[in-house]
């Protein structure tokens, strides 16, 4: 399938609204609430989004629901709420879309609790086989594992047999979609337009945006949806709330950095003067020494 297929490309039509629409953008695309707000306000986009990860044609994607709309009205600063997108595909499929751009040290464990949560469905009295499948999709802006081998765009993670690699269940996985590695895109991820989603999420301007907008059609939705919601004062509320405890995450988490490394500083300074002053120490025994040792020698020549 081409790129431009799964994209759909841009067809002739009236000027978009955002046409005249120029500088920064109020609030990006990874914004946590900006997401939750396009995906649920326009179809397109989810089911554009939806098809690219999970490499399905648009034919193929009968029904999307969404399970936890945002009400209005709904609060979205508060630390213990997590703008994760619950989505019922085709009635027969629970995809969970989570955008995460501070970077968090126990993402693996978080996702895996939100992944759990949506698995353990069952009402009492129901069978295991009618479990729905469940795949937790997280669209991170980070790196997630600090080492070399951490350089896929597009990653999925399941529950396998660490001897064999039979898969375990075909009903339970992670995706990542990591926005800091675009160059790594293999040739698969473009053809279902991953790279292009990523480019969008992460643009900063109304220009780099309406570059993506004038070819691909799905980013054409997502500007149109991005710049309504901009216009809309109730939800322009809730987003500068969400941003402001996003900034006062990551200053906190700056600043712990920065107490962690000031207390390290003054952890190694201490461990230095106590290291100098055993060294000190040290020195004037062994001056004491030499000096004892002489008054012995001169002591044993006066009495030859």
């Amino acid at each position: 399938m081409a790129k431009e297929k799964q994209l759909n490309t841009v067809s002739e039509a009236k000027e978009p609204v955002y046409i005249n629409a120029t500088g920064n953008l109020m609030y990006k695309f990874t914004n946590d609430g900006m997401f939750h707000v396009v995906l649920q306000r326009n179809e397109k986009v989810l089911r554009g989004l939806i098809g690219s990860l999970l490499h399905l044609k648009q034919e193929e994607i009968r029904t999307v629901e969404i399970m936890n709309p945002l009400m209005p009205g709904q609060v979205i600063s508060d630390k213990d709420i997590i703008l994760d997108i619950r989505v019922i595909l085709n009635d027969a499929e629970i995809i969970n879309l989570e955008m995460q751009v501070a970077k968090t040290e126990n993402w693996p464990e978080r996702s895996l609790t939100y992944l759990c949560r949506n698995y353990d469905q069952l009402k009492a009295g129901e069978d295991y086989d009618k479990i729905k499948p469940c795949l937790h999709i997280g669209i991170l802006d980070f790196v997630l594992f600090d080492d070399d081998e951490d350089r896929e765009f597009y990653s999925k993670y399941r529950l396998k047999n660490v001897k064999n690699r039979r898969l375990y269940t075909t009903k339970f996985g992670i995706n990542v979609l990591n926005l800091r590695h675009i160059e790594y895109a293999t040739p698969e991820d473009k053809e279902d337009g991953l790279d292009i989603w990523a480019r969008a999420f992460i643009a900063e301007t109304w220009e780099e945006l309406k570059m993506l907008a004038e070819k691909y059609e799905n980013i054409k939705e997502v500007a149109t949806s991005i710049y309504d919601v901009s216009e809309d004062e109730a939800v322009k509320l809730l987003l500068e709330a969400r941003e402001r405890y996003e900034r006062d995450m990551l200053n906190s988490h700056n600043s712990g950095v920065r107490k962690g490394i000031q207390q390290g500083i003054r952890q190694e300074q201490a461990n230095t003067r106590r290291e100098k002053e055993r060294a000190d120490k040290a020195e004037e025994q062994l001056k004491k020494a030499e000096a004892r040792i002489k008054e012995l020698e001169e002591s044993i020549k006066n009495k030859l």
